[in-house]
């Protein structure tokens, strides 16, 4: 998915550091949350463009290999893991602009077997019709209506499917960059709930609001962009809850590096709880066992994440401390509603997936590039395990 965007902000000095507002959690310790996974259905494509496992000497692969989307069969597996650990619905990428690839849903994942024991929801991928950097996604007329088409063909296709997620009996759907929107979106949200109310659904809508900065809400699709460092109360109040796909952001150089040394975790809780005190919106707090897009994107050299929050520490400790300091403190105290980053994004190795057990190594087929000196381990189901223990 798109990589956070923040060069702006140095550029025009906004501070990407909140205060908390008002700490504390609204849901709580224990078990029994409603934990979903971002899941793409782009494979084996997106193999083929370079990720981080295929690159460590020895390679670490899934589980079940490069595998194809398009395969019931794959998808059988992806549910039966997940469901055995804790996960309860799949966040599936769907693209207004990618036919093919999201004919892939209904050919692969919606065939398994097994797809009764998991549900699923939509997440509506608006970077299709992003603009320049800095310049947001301007809803005008057009894309307005585009969005409310698209959003009427999604209902009508997969809304009535036994496995999909509801809240309080009205449909998920997650709605991806809203932070990004500009121009027409209050029109085009209150035209969507008219069109599929026709259609006899009242969408529960969770828009990917909350990170350091966002494109000011201003209706005026002809005005021009203005980036500001503090939510935008009146969009995200447009949604029924807000998230945070992945708050990583190659320009805060803070982030770089394990977890115990560097502000990532920290200034995330902060900005999670300065969005649930300004905007009085339910939070799903979106969670990521760490990044490194390397694989993928090694020219433009982002810095990496690794898995372990400390040098000495286990695999899997820097999602440990996601879940105990962003999932539990900030899921809302009715949802109880966790996003976790991802099931299978490998392009930036943010996947929970099983990866065939393997040693931790620092060695890739560049001398360190990839790995930067960071340790990856082929680490089974480490993650499904935590989650089973830590949010089931």
């Amino acid at each position: 998915m798109k990589i956070g965007w923040v060069r702006w902000l140095l550029a025009v000095g906004l501070a990407v550091v909140f205060s908390c507002g008002g700490g504390g959690g609204g849901g709580g310790g224990g078990g029994d949350f409603l934990v979903g996974a971002h899941y793409y259905v782009w494979y084996p494509s997106n193999f083929s463009q370079g990720f981080l496992r295929a690159a460590l000497r020895p390679a670490q692969e899934p589980e079940q290999g490069r595998y194809d989307s398009r395969s019931p069969a794959v998808a059988e597996q992806h549910i039966a893991a997940a469901t055995a650990h804790g996960v309860d619905f799949f966040a599936v990428d769907w693209w207004p602009t990618r036919p093919g690839q999201n004919a892939a849903i209904d050919s692969g994942l919606l065939q398994a077997a097994n797809i009764g024991q998991i549900r699923f929801c939509i997440t509506y991928n608006t970077s299709a019709f992003a603009g320049a950097p800095g310049q947001g996604i301007v809803f005008d007329g057009a894309t307005a209506n585009r969005f409310v088409t698209d959003l009427t063909t999604i209902a009508r296709r997969y809304f009535g499917h036994p496995s999909y997620l509801r809240v309080d009996g009205r449909p998920v759907i997650i709605v991806y960059l809203t932070r990004e929107i500009r121009g027409l979106l209050p029109q085009a949200m209150a035209d969507m709930r008219q069109a599929l109310g026709a259609e006899g659904y009242d969408p529960f809508v969770i828009g990917d609001e909350i990170y350091w900065a966002a494109i000011e809400a201003n209706e005026d699709p002809s005005a021009p962009a203005r980036i500001v460092g503090e939510p935008q109360v009146s969009r995200a109040r447009l949604f029924d809850a807000i998230t945070g796909y992945n708050l990583y952001a190659v320009e805060r150089p803070q982030d770089r590096g394990y977890g115990s040394q560097s502000a990532f975790i920290g200034d995330s809780a902060a900005i999670y709880g300065r969005y649930r005190a300004d905007t009085g919106v339910p939070i799903v707090p979106g969670i990521i066992p760490g990044y490194n897009d390397r694989g993928t994107r090694l020219s433009v050299d982002h810095f990496a994440i690794p898995r372990r929050f400390s040098p000495d520490a286990a695999e899997g400790s820097f999602f440990a401390e996601e879940i105990d300091r962003i999932a539990k403190p900030f899921a809302d105290g009715s949802l109880r509603m966790v996003l976790v980053t991802s099931w299978n994004e490998w392009n930036e190795d943010t996947a929970i997936e099983p990866v065939t057990p393997a040693p931790a190594t620092t060695d890739d087929a560049g001398g360190g590039v990839y790995t930067q000196g960071f340790p990856y381990e082929g680490f089974g189901n480490t993650y499904l395990d935590l989650i089973r223990d830590q949010l089931g």
